[in-house]
């Protein structure tokens, strides 16, 4: 199963939303690719992973 998990890793991409499927146990984000927004955002505190699903 670790190996599956790991099979999606973005090089480069650190994740602290422990809550969300593509978070794996050593902070990294599995989920292939990523989509950040909000296209309205100014600064950094206005953006967000839109990728985020929660766990079940």
């Amino acid at each position: 199963m670790e190996n599956k998990m790991n099979e999606n890793i973005i090089p480069g991409i650190l994740c602290d939303a422990t809550h969300c499927i593509h978070h794996t146990g050593n902070d990294r984000c599995n989920a292939g690719a990523i989509q950040v927004g909000y296209k309205s955002a100014c600064d950094c505190s206005e953006t967000a992973c839109t990728t985020f699903r929660a766990k079940d």
